[in-house]
């Protein structure tokens, strides 16, 4: 998951990404790993949709066009109907296929249309073999694919990176026992890895790692001093930095990041970000404490909007005081503050609530009317909040 920038905060995507996260909680929806992005689907999912699957051999390579045109003699049917064996496709492909090399082929539909040709290794055909014995989700699968993830063939790595990253954090954390602490540090510190891998990392470290390993994250932040272009997943960092030292690397988090005026935009929103996970995922600190972090950023007006519906979602209604000045005082009518400020008294059960609503209708109606019309399309949240599912 990365951190997004100035472009994610317009009117229209932060109320909506509001809204969709209070619809997500009162459904009880499982998310992905909120710290992994899946660079394309995963094997397993074209697997699964596609008509037809098959490996084939290139017997030969001609440029047209700035396009390499591929004769591919098929040779075995890893899925579908039908005995594809022995028949020649012409295939454009916008990468090079070495003469000999072995390429899988996804068809959809009928008659078949074939998505381009993928290069692959005798050693990742293995690999695709067992895909189709797994089960379909939980530790144990994501067990065999932690091993793939340090496979020498970039197919296999890459697809097992990717399995990370469409698995939920309830899978990923049942895979406490499996994890290789020693192997997860080296692969934070080493330069070379990409950013979302480190991300993925952090996220076992947070599950494998000790109090001693607290100093990885003063390390990194020393290094982006010396760099500042260095990445390393700072929301995924802190969360891990909160799991390993808890009340006390909290209390650092808060100092840094959501009460200091001066932390860049980017790192107060990786650690909101982290703690929100905190409070759906993890489960290392109490919610309450989470949500008095959390309040933190309530004063900083520029920012507030990013944890308001957490404060919703976690049932807080210590802040209805701050959000009606918030709402008040939103001179800069950045249609951010106020929309979430409706919405978290649109949630609130308490008459205190009501009452504040009632307030901020004589203070700027229209506001008021937008937020609720936007509101009225999403039938997961009335004005008297559903419990969540146990």
């Amino acid at each position: 998951m990365a951190v997004l920038g100035a472009a994610f905060r317009t009117r229209s995507t932060v109320f909506c990404v509001l809204i969709a996260a209070a619809v997500a909680f009162r459904m009880g929806v499982a998310s992905a790993c909120p710290f992994c992005s899946a660079l394309q689907p995963t094997l397993s999912d074209d697997l699964e949709q596609c008509t037809a699957a098959v490996l084939a051999r290139c017997e030969s390579v001609t440029e047209r066009d700035g396009f390499h045109l591929l004769k591919l003699r098929l040779e075995s049917v890893v899925r579908g109907d039908g005995d594809h064996r022995g028949k020649v496709l012409f295939v454009e492909s916008t990468q090079p296929v070495a003469n000999g090399g072995l390429v899988l082929l996804f068809g959809f539909g009928d008659p078949l249309q074939w998505d381009p040709p993928r290069e692959i290794t005798r050693e990742a055909v293995d690999y695709i073999g067992q895909l189709q014995t797994l089960p379909a989700s939980g530790p144990q699968r994501l067990a065999y694919f932690l091993q793939q993830l340090r496979h020498r063939d970039p197919v296999v790595s890459q697809d097992a990176y990717n399995e990370f990253a469409e698995a939920t954090m309830e899978d990923i954390t049942g895979l406490q026992k499996y994890l290789d602490r020693e192997w997860v540090l080296d692969q934070l510190r080493d330069a070379s890895t990409p950013v979302h891998r480190r991300r993925l990392c952090w996220t076992f470290l947070s599950q494998c790692g000790t109090s001693a390993d607290l100093v990885l994250f003063e390390e990194l932040i020393q290094q982006r001093v010396n760099d500042p272009t260095a990445e390393f997943g700072m929301d995924a960092a802190i969360a891990c930095y909160i799991a390993l030292g808890g009340e006390k690397a909290l209390a650092r988090i808060e100092r840094d990041y959501l009460a200091n005026k001066e932390a860049s935009y980017s790192d107060s929103f990786a650690a909101v970000s982290a703690i929100r996970v905190h409070g759906s995922d993890l489960n290392c600190i109490p919610k309450p404490r989470l949500s008095a972090a959390l309040r933190l950023v309530l004063n900083r007006p520029e920012l507030a909007d990013l944890v308001i519906a957490d404060l919703a979602r976690w049932e807080d209604w210590s802040a209805i005081d701050q959000m009606v000045q918030l709402f008040e005082t939103d001179l800069q009518k950045s249609n951010l503050v106020k929309p979430a400020v409706v919405l978290y008294l649109k949630t609130c059960p308490t008459p205190k609530g009501a009452e504040a609503l009632d307030r901020l209708r004589l203070v700027d109606a229209e506001a008021v009317r937008f937020a609720e019309a936007s509101m009225r399309m999403y039938p997961g949240l009335p004005s008297i909040p559903v419990p969540p599912p146990e």
